[in-house]
C-alpha cells in the first residue's frame, strides 16, 4: 500500500495533520473541561458566600431559625445545589443549628472548623453513591470559627455541558481534518517531482558520480532540499579529491625512502658496494628505515585524532613553565645554526590541557621555525593578550612564508620548503592542529615576508575537549 514515495509522504502528512489535530482537541477540550468545573466552583462559592450571610443575619437576630431554613431551601431549589450546614460543637448558641445532610467524610467537617477551606470531587453522603462536586468553606464570627457551609451539586450536570462542549470540537476537528486531507494530497503531489530528481542525483552519488547537481528552484523547504544536496555532492567530491591526493602524496613520500632502501640492500647482495663501503649503505637505510617509521607514526597519531579516539590526559598546566622547559629543549639545536631562542617570564597563565600534547605542538612549531629561518635569527614563544583573551604565540624573525602557501599549511604532507625540509613527511602541523581543536582551541598564523612569522593559539582556561 505505501510503496511509492508520494504515498509515504501523504500518509505522513495525513497522520501528522490527524495526530495534530486530535493533541489541539483534547487540549482544547481539557481546558474546557476544567473551566466549566472552575466556573462552577465559583458559582457554588457564590452561594456559599450568600449562605455565609444568611448564617450572619441568624445571629444578629435579624433572622428567624425558621426563616434562615426557608432560605436555605429556596437556594436550593433555584440554583440546583444542595447545601449542608454544620455547626461547631463548641459553640454554646442554640441560634446556630445544623442543616441538610452531614458529610460522608469526618475529614471534611474536621477541615472546615479549624479554618481551612474544602474542594473536593466526591459522594458527600454517606449512604449515596453519586458524585458531587464539592465546596466546603468555615463560618467565622469574631474571629471565631462557628461552623462551615458545604454546597455541593451533581458532576453529571457539570458533565452534561462538558459533552455538549466536546461533541462541538469533535465536529469542528472533523471537518479542519477533511479540508486539510484535501489539501496536502494536492499539496504533496506538488512535493514528488524536485523529490524525484533529488533521488536520482542520490543514486548518482551512491555509484560515485559526484558531478551532476539538482536544480533548485524557489526558496522553499524542497529548494533547500536540493541545495543540501548540492552541497554533499560537492563535498564528497571535495573527499574523493582529497583521497586520491592522500593516495597520491603517500606514494610519493613512501616511493623516495623504499627506493633508497631497496638500492642500497641491492647493491650490497649483489656485491655492486664494496664492503668498505656497505657500513655507510646500511646506515643510510637504518635512517630511511626510521623517517619510514616516524611517518607512520605521525599517521597512526592522525588518524586517532580525525577519528577521535584519543584520549586527553588534562590537568593543571603552567604555560609559562612549558615554554621555558620548551626553549631550553631546543637550545642546543638552536645554538648549532647560532639562532636566538627566548621566552617571556611573566606571570603564571593556567589552564586545563593535555601537558605532553601541548609540549607536543610547541616543540613542533618553535623546531620547523629553527629549521626555516636563516642562521643569526631569533625565535621564542610568548603570551599575548587579545581582547581580554590569552594566546600563545610561537614566532620568528625569519624570511616568512609566501601568503600563497599560507591557506595550505596545515594540510596533510604539504611543505612550504621542500629544499629546506626534506627529512619530515609534511605532517606536523596538521598534528599540531588537530591537537589544539581537540583541546576545543584554534590555532592561527600570520605571516610577511621579511617579517617573520607567528602561530597563534588560543586554549580555554577550562576542559572543553573535542573528543
Amino acid at each position: 500500500m505505501l510503496n511509492s514515495f508520494y504515498s509515504k509522504l501523504l500518509f505522513i502528512y495525513i497522520s501528522i495533520t490527524i495526530v495534530s489535530i486530535t493533541a489541539i482537541s483534547g487540549t482544547i477540550s481539557h481546558s474546557m473541561k476544567q473551566k466549566t468545573y472552575d466556573r462552577s466552583e465559583k458559582l457554588l462559592l457564590e452561594k456559599v458566600a450568600q449562605v455565609e450571610e444568611l448564617t450572619k443575619d441568624l445571629f444578629d437576630n435579624a433572622m428567624l431559625p425558621r426563616d434562615f431554613r426557608k432560605q436555605i431551601s429556596s437556594i436550593e431549589k433555584t440554583s440546583n445545589v444542595r447545601i449542608s450546614v454544620i455547626r461547631s460543637p463548641k459553640l454554646n448558641s442554640d441560634k446556630f443549628t445544623s442543616v441538610g445532610e452531614a458529610p460522608a467524610r469526618k475529614e471534611w467537617v474536621d477541615k472546615l472548623l479549624s479554618g481551612e477551606p474544602v474542594t473536593v470531587r466526591s459522594s458527600f453522603a454517606q449512604n449515596s453513591n453519586v458524585k458531587m462536586l464539592i465546596v466546603g468553606r468555615p463560618v467565622t464570627l469574631d474571629n471565631r470559627v462557628v461552623g462551615g457551609i458545604f454546597l455541593y451539586t451533581p458532576i453529571v450536570n457539570i458533565q452534561s455541558t462538558i459533552n455538549g462542549i466536546n461533541r462541538a470540537i469533535f465536529v469542528s476537528a472533523l471537518l479542519v481534518s477533511l479540508l486539510a486531507i484535501t489539501v496536502l494530497y494536492f499539496v504533496s503531489r506538488h512535493f514528488v517531482k524536485p523529490i524525484h530528481s533529488m533521488s536520482r542525483r542520490a543514486e548518482a552519488l551512491a555509484m560515485g558520480d559526484f558531478s551532476g547537481r539538482v536544480e533548485v528552484r524557489g526558496k522553499d523547504e524542497i529548494a533547500s532540499l536540493a541545495g543540501s544536496l548540492n552541497r554533499m555532492a560537492g563535498k564528497l567530491e571535495k573527499v574523493e579529491e582529497g583521497r586520491k591526493r592522500f593516495l597520491s602524496e603517500i606514494s610519493h613520500e613512501l616511493r623516495t625512502p623504499l627506493t633508497t632502501i631497496r638500492a642500497s640492500l641491492q647493491g650490497i647482495v649483489d656485491g655492486v658496494v664494496e664492503p668498505k663501503d656497505a657500513q655507510d649503505f646500511i646506515q643510510v637505510s637504518l635512517g630511511e628505515t626510521i623517517r619510514l617509521s616516524n611517518m607512520v607514526d605521525d599517521l597512526l597519531q592522525l588518524s586517532s585524532f580525525e577519528e577521535k579516539r584519543v584520549k586527553l590526559e588534562l590537568e593543571r598546566v603552567d604555560v609559562t613553565e612549558l615554554m621555558a622547559l620548551v626553549v631550553t629543549q631546543l637550545k642546543m639545536k638552536a645554538k648549532a645554526k647560532h639562532i636566538e631562542l627566548s621566552t617571556e617570564e611573566g606571570k603564571p597563565f593556567v589552564i586545563h590541557a593535555d601537558v605532553d600534547r601541548l609540549r607536543q605542538v610547541l616543540i613542533n612549531l618553535l623546531d620547523n621555525a629553527i629549521n626555516h629561518i636563516p642562521e643569526g635569527s631569533s625565535a621564542g614563544i610568548r603570551v599575548k593578550s587579545v581582547k581580554k583573551e590569552s594566546w600563545i604565540e610561537v614566532w620568528d624573525n625569519g624570511p616568512g612564508i609566501s601568503p600563497d602557501k599560507l591557506p595550505r599549511l596545515f594540510d596533510r604532507f604539504y611543505k612550504a620548503d621542500e629544499s629546506r625540509n626534506r627529512s619530515g613527511a609534511g605532517l606536523g602541523l596538521t598534528i599540531c592542529k588537530h591537537i589544539v581543536e581537540a583541546h576545543g582551541g584554534t590555532i592561527r598564523v600570520h605571516s610577511q615576508a621579511g617579517q617573520g612569522t607567528v602561530f597563534a593559539i588560543f586554549l580555554p582556561a577550562s576542559p572543553m575537549t573535542n573528543l
